[in-house]
Parts: structure tokens; C-alpha cells; sequence
């Protein structure tokens, strides 16, 4: 993990900052996992944290058994604690976790039941911790479309719905921000989501977050998956998007409709999406105009937390602190926080600034 300071820059824990794409199971501590896996009596998945995936299986593995081990509330409470803890210490005020809440929901009585223990646990969480959450609520590629369209339809439902009870939020605000799409890219196009996706968020205040760009669904076409999530899902964000760089005109979409890329640099190191860190577009996206996030995906796989993904970006692709900030301000800004959070964080990165150049 990063140090408080590295090489001759700027504290980076004290650097006010959102984390916008990040899998609240994949962001489990590895000794939760064993804890909750010896709890459980389910069998021990191998530390993968730092090592280079072959292929897809064992992240797979690593994956389904962190969602295998939520079997109760209290493994939900401990989790979302943590997690809003490990940002904390990140130097996070606001997060939103990604759920891939299908592989687990059944034990909790269905999704809309898991949502709310997931709500209560966060709001136990922002009490302890000051970390601000909103849930992004994510459907799978390869599962079916109904599937999608039914978990849209909860969305709506407990999003907007005029029963003040029926309505699931944290401290008044809706729990659900963000509807998402997960899984291989390859072979399972957006297209046919398109009309969960209209459901989850016309009308809701929920956001289009999809996943995409971040393996090409047909060899050498990584940007039309992007450009798909932009026409056929509506995307406002997208998770990853860095196959984008290679297509000038979905580049230039991007920038024109300010479509912001939550990029994850060590996740696409060590996964093959680029050769190294040095090798990242990144920079080539920041210079072509592209609202950019830093974010970990998975800390539990990659080992690599929110500010580790920092330092990295400074270290290894030479982002200057003055970049690092503007990064950490598109971080509020396309964000789905309440406005004094957004405020609050632009505000302490200004400072941040200033009390560097003092």
C-alpha cells in the first residue's frame, strides 16, 4: 500500500477525494475473507493481491467467494465498515460501491431485503466514519435480459416511489445513485439492456454507470462497446472506457457530452487490458480533454487501495499534484453526492493546493 508521502509531492492522504468504481464485495480485506470463509466453512480462495491474472477463472474464484461468505447482516455490517473505514484512510469523503448484489440477495429474502440491510449498514457506516455512500446497483452481461429488466424495475420502484416506507435511502437520500453493467464485454454487447437501463434511471435521479471499453467484445473493437453504453444505455459515467483511446470519434463524443471515465490503473495492469503501468492511456485521456477518476475496483484482487491508486499515477505516469487535484475535483464533480459533500471536497482540494504551494 502507498505511503502518506511519495517521492518530493504532497501529502496524498489529505488530498479530498471520491471513489467512484469500486465493487463493494471485491473491496473485502483479504482477512475478512478468511475470517468470514472460517466463519462460514467455506473454503479459503489464494491471495491474488498484486499478482498477474492468466485469465478470467481466478478472479472469478476469488470474487464469488467474497460474496459466498455474506451470509448474514452482520457479515453486511462488517463489510460496508470497512470498506467506508479503508477509504477513510484513503482520504475519501464520499464513495460509491458497485453491488453485485443477484449473487447473494436470496439469503436476505430477495434483492429489495438485501438493499435494505445494505442501507442500515451504510448509514451505521457514514455515522462512524464521516465516508458519504451511495450504491450502485449493477446486472450482469450473462445473465438473462429479464433478469436486468426486473432488477431495473426494483430500482424504480424503491427510488421513487410515493410510500415514504417503501422508499430505501440513507439519511434521506435515495440508496441507490448509480445501475450498472457487469461481466465479459466479449459476446454480450449493451444493446439489449437498453430497456432496463430506461427503467432503472428515466425519471429516477439514478445514473447510467456501465461497465465498458475495458475488454474488447470483438477482437480490435474495444471503442464501439463505449460507444454503445453512450448511445443504447445513456452511460453519464463509464467504468474503465480505456480501449476508448483508440477511436478518435468516440474520444471526441466523450468529450462533447463530458462523460466521465472511472479508471482503474493497477485493476488494467494486472488483468492484460495494458502491457504496464507505464503503458496506461491515462495520460493520453487526460490530454484529449476526458473527465478522468482514480479509483481501486478491487482491492480485495489487486491490492491496491484508493490511495495507492494515487500514487501510482504520480509515481509511474508522473502526474503532477496539480493534475492529481484536478483528477480528485472530477472525482466530486461527477459524482452523485448531495452538494455540500461536492462543495466540501472541491473546497478542501483548493486548500490542498494552496497549502502546498505555501
Amino acid at each position: 500500500m502507498a505511503s502518506r508521502k511519495q517521492r518530493d509531492g504532497f501529502d496524498l492522504v489529505s488530498l479530498p477525494k471520491a471513489e467512484l468504481h469500486l465493487h463493494l464485495e471485491g473491496s473485502m480485506r483479504f482477512e475478512t475473507l478468511v475470517s468470514l470463509c472460517k466463519k462460514h466453512n467455506i473454503q479459503v480462495p489464494p491471495d491474488t493481491r498484486g499478482q498477474q491474472f492468466e485469465d478470467f477463472s481466478k478472479f472469478a474464484d476469488v470474487y464469488v467467494a467474497a460474496c459466498e461468505c455474506l451470509r448474514d447482516e452482520s457479515d453486511i455490517y462488517r463489510l460496508v465498515l470497512e470498506v467506508a473505514q479503508d477509504a477513510a484512510k484513503s482520504g475519501a469523503t464520499w464513495i460509491e460501491p458497485a453491488l453485485s448484489i443477484m449473487l447473494y440477495a436470496e439469503r436476505f429474502d430477495g434483492i429489495e431485503a438485501a438493499l435494505r440491510v445494505l442501507a442500515e449498514a451504510a448509514e451505521k457506516a457514514e455515522s462512524e466514519t464521516n465516508v458519504g455512500i451511495g450504491f450502485i446497483l449493477a446486472v450482469e452481461r450473462h445473465f438473462p435480459v429479464s433478469q436486468a429488466e426486473m432488477m431495473a424495475n426494483i430500482v424504480h420502484k424503491v427510488t421513487i416511489t410515493d410510500e415514504e416506507s417503501r422508499r430505501i435511502q440513507i439519511f434521506g437520500r435515495p440508496a441507490i445513485v448509480g445501475f450498472g453493467l457487469h461481466g465479459p464485454e466479449e459476446g454480450y454487447p449493451p444493446e439489449p439492456f437498453a430497456n432496463a437501463f430506461k427503467i432503472a434511471c428515466e425519471g429516477t435521479g439514478v445514473i447510467s454507470v456501465p461497465h465498458a471499453g475495458e475488454f474488447a467484445p470483438f477482437p480490435g473493437d474495444g471503442a464501439k462497446s463505449v460507444r454503445g453504453a453512450i448511445s443504447t444505455l445513456k452511460a453519464k459515467r463509464i467504468a474503465h472506457g480505456v480501449l476508448s483511446v483508440n477511436d478518435n470519434a468516440v474520444l471526441q463524443e466523450i468529450v462533447e457530452k463530458n462523460i466521465c471515465l472511472d479508471i482503474c490503473v493497477s485493476s488494467n495492469q494486472l488483468l492484460g487490458v495494458v502491457d504496464s503501468i507505464g503503458s496506461h492511456p491515462l495520460r493520453n485521456l487526460i490530454d484529449s480533454g476526458v473527465p478522468c477518476t482514480i479509483n481501486s475496483d478491487d482491492s480485495l484482487l489487486f491490492g491496491c487501495n484508493l490511495l495507492c491508486e494515487y500514487a501510482i499515477c504520480r509515481d509511474a505516469l508522473g502526474l503532477s499534484d496539480e493534475m492529481l487535484a484536478s483528477l480528485a475535483q472530477t472525482s466530486f464533480q461527477h459524482s452523485c453526492a448531495p452538494r455540500a459533500v461536492i462543495e466540501d471536497g472541491c473546497n478542501g482540494i483548493m486548500r490542498w493546493l494552496n497549502n502546498r504551494s505555501g
